[in-house]
């Protein structure tokens, strides 16, 4: 067999022959769906179609809209994913057109140096969303909010006025909306933690049904508590207790009173710093796409005053830390043995400022998994400055040429 390594796969006959063995092995895939990730097995293969059997799923795919699904799965020892078109779909199964095409991931490595002396760190724990909001213009305003849009280019912006004149209108979509800035005391509450860490829209069309708590929205700007329960799984919480959470998340929502809730993350700069909410509490009452889209600009105006303003919510600490390996792809951290209440959980953003031959860099990373040491983290840079990557970079080769001369 050609080595999968190589290229990707494009040949019909070898790509129907891999999901084929997939079947008869009995192996699990991964089915990928808009912020959401299922575990399957393929449980039949025709010439044109195969059929995945969701293992232990929290959705009724009968009644999702859903045009594609991107595979996922190991073979020969190597990743491949592919995008598969869907032809047919019921409750926990789906027919599925064959991939045209199957690609391996392959993973870039860096030489490493194991630093002689410790450095010392400043860790600062962030929350940067996986979404990135772009900057929005006149022309993406709607008419009746220029007014608004003129008030926030002013040359000295007046940001409590701007909180005032967005808090009327946001009044006017639903009289029990709010403004939220996060601060320490909310920042861990549960719907917040998914707006900071997707950067999406969280939305529930109607909260006295349980499947619109986790129905699928195949949207790049809108999540449901699908995301939330993708991410406990992940983590491998178990089915009962996932469970038991969604009930929780549904029950709270209902002795409030909510027929219908959004919230909108407002950004500064790359962080989500709080959130528009807005909700119904009438019976029959339902937040629509256009409030949705009324309430993504008012929080989009609410940016850019924030921003103009200098205006950004103190929400982080800083943490003092060490530096124990280092390389141009991530490092390896410990936490000072004081810091007894920080528990970083894997897949977090962080933010590092260290000082290498008297330079000064901050680097962004995410951490992969916790170290063997009491704790130590295992990082991966991610969106740090070019230039920043280039000056670690020149320390670990200058680093391993000192070792080499040593030699």
């Amino acid at each position: 067999m050609a080595d999968v390594r190589s290229k990707e796969i494009t040949n019909p006959e070898r790509i129907r022959r891999i999901i084929g063995i997939l079947r008869l092995d009995g192996r699990e895939v991964e089915v990928h769906i808009p912020h959401y990730i299922e575990v399957a097995k393929i449980v039949d293969t025709t010439q044109d179609v195969f059929v995945v059997k969701i293992t232990d799923s929290f959705v009724d795919y009968q009644t999702e809209e859903l045009d594609i699904v991107y595979l996922n799965f190991v073979f020969s020892g190597v990743e491949l994913f592919g995008k598969c078109t869907i032809v047919h779909q019921d409750a926990t199964t789906l027919a599925l057109e064959y991939p045209g095409t199957l690609e391996s991931r392959s993973k870039r490595r860096y030489p490493r140096v194991n630093l002689s002396h410790r450095v010392t760190a400043t860790l600062v724990y962030k929350q940067y969303p996986e979404k990135k909001i772009g900057e929005i213009s006149s022309k993406d305003i709607p008419v009746k909010y220029s007014k608004l849009y003129w008030e926030v280019q002013r040359e000295s912006v007046d940001i409590k006025k701007i909180f005032v004149l967005v808090g009327a209108e946001i009044k006017k979509i639903s009289p029990h909306a709010e403004i939220i800035l996060f601060n320490k005391d909310n920042i861990d509450m549960r719907d917040y933690q998914i707006l900071r860490k997707s950067g999406k829209v969280l939305y529930v069309d109607d909260c006295k049904k349980i499947q619109s708590f986790t129905r699928i929205i195949p949207s790049d700007k809108i999540v449901s508590y699908s995301y939330y329960v993708n991410d406990m799984r992940l983590e491998g919480v178990s089915k009962e207790k996932v469970i038991e959470e969604l009930k929780d998340i549904v029950r709270e929502k209902l002795q409030i009173g909510y027929t219908s809730l959004v919230l909108v993350p407002i950004f500064s700069k790359e962080e989500v710093i709080g959130t528009v909410k807005a909700v119904r509490k009438e019976e029959g009452s339902r937040i629509t796409a256009e409030d949705i889209s009324d309430l993504m600009s008012l929080s989009g105006l609410l940016k850019m005053g924030i921003e103009k303003a200098k205006f950004v919510p103190d929400v982080t600490g800083v943490v003092p830390s060490s530096l124990v390996d280092l390389s141009e792809g991530g490092m390896y951290i410990t936490i000072d043995s004081k810091t007894d209440e920080l528990k970083i959980k894997e897949g977090a953003n962080i933010e590092v400022k260290i000082s290498l031959d008297e330079k000064e860099v901050t680097l962004k990373g995410k951490v992969l998994r916790h170290g063997s040491e009491e704790k130590s983290y295992a990082i991966e840079f991610y969106d740090s400055e070019p230039r920043n990557l280039q000056v670690v970079k020149r320390f670990v080769q200058n680093s391993i040429d000192k070792l080499k001369e040593k030699k």
